[in-house]
């Protein structure tokens, strides 16, 4: 198809079986104006020959190393939609689910992305009601049985979804390429808001998650140093400076309290890791002050407009996996 409205891309790594799983599943579509492009990084489990045996039809963008999420921006220019609908491999596309966000996301002109439900795929009866990120730049995503049963609902940010190419035309890139994996998802989503855009979650078009299938599962700690040290980035790249000098105290606050915590629990791995990171912030100040002068270039709204998607709500609740 030379000119799809809607260009679907996959990131994979290790994942022959589950891009199987995937692939038929985007085969059932109702909504049949697509590409699919998948994005192999480096596997060594035979993903990329069979891609090219067995789906002939899909596009194969491959990375000569493991880039993690960020490995998508490797797509973007053989993306040829005017939406892209990203997307892991660990999941399955129900029916309707591009056909109900290509509505959401043509209804307002500042709708930059839509983003889909998510679904436990091995309990269904964890659903997401979308997500949450605090003052604290902490995030996750909120039980579907604590929200109010809205169709569509603002949010601040979410992993998956489809973005107007457009909007990504305009950075050059879909995810900060120095994130690798965690918080980048929640990058993307600040620089919608800085813009003036917004993502809109629409609880009806779902997507079933098998859940970090293809993630580092064993090294929690390394997971961790991830998590703090990309979203304090995000913390310092977004905000305005009245803004960190306001929220600073609270943000590094939550990480002490997050290093007692994890001492008292016995989990000195994931203390150590919070400390490495808030150690790599302070060694890379010249970084983020690069990267923050970079992104504020595009900035059209003020704090105020950002942070309205803020709650600190689900900041102390209990979480659940999707």
């Amino acid at each position: 198809m030379n000119n799809p409205l809607v260009s679907v891309v996959i990131v994979n790594y290790n994942g022959k079986k589950l891009l199987k799983t995937i692939l038929n599943s985007l085969k059932k579509s109702s909504f049949k104006d697509y590409e699919i492009i998948v994005v192999d990084n480096a596997s060594s489990d035979g993903s990329q020959q069979f891609v090219k045996k067995e789906h002939r039809h899909v596009k194969l963008v491959e990375n000569k190393e493991n880039l993690g999420y960020s490995g998508i921006n490797s797509a973007i220019k053989h993306c040829n939609g005017k939406y892209i609908f990203f997307l892991n491999n660990d999941m399955i596309v129900e029916k309707d689910c591009i056909a109900l966000l290509l509505q959401t996301a043509e209804k307002d002109k500042k709708i930059a992305m839509a983003a889909p439900a998510l679904i436990n795929y091995y309990d269904k009866t964890k659903k997401s009601g979308g997500t949450w990120l605090s003052r604290a730049f902490y995030n996750g995503h909120i039980d579907s049985k604590n929200k109010k049963k809205r169709t569509l609902e603002e949010i601040p940010y979410l992993g998956v979804g489809m973005v107007k190419k457009d909007f990504v035309d305009i950075f050059g890139y879909l995810f900060d390429k120095d994130y690798f994996i965690y918080a980048e998802d929640a990058e993307l989503g600040l620089r919608i808001r800085l813009t003036g855009n917004k993502i809109i979650f629409n609880k009806d078009a779902v997507l079933y998650h098998m859940h970090a299938a293809t993630s580092q599962k064993k090294n929690k700690a390394f997971n961790t140093y991830l998590m703090e040290r990309n979203s304090l980035m995000n913390f310092f790249k977004m905000l305005s400076l009245k803004s960190i000098i306001i929220f600073a105290p609270y943000v590094f606050g939550m990480r002490v309290f997050a290093i007692i915590r994890d001492i008292f629990t016995l989990k000195i791995s994931n203390a150590l890791a919070r400390i490495k990171a808030l150690l790599w912030v302070l060694f890379n100040a010249p970084v983020i002050c690069k990267k923050r002068k970079e992104i504020q270039k595009f900035r059209k709204a003020n704090d105020s407009y950002i942070l309205k998607v803020f709650s600190e709500k689900y900041l102390f609740g209990r979480k659940f996996i999707v």
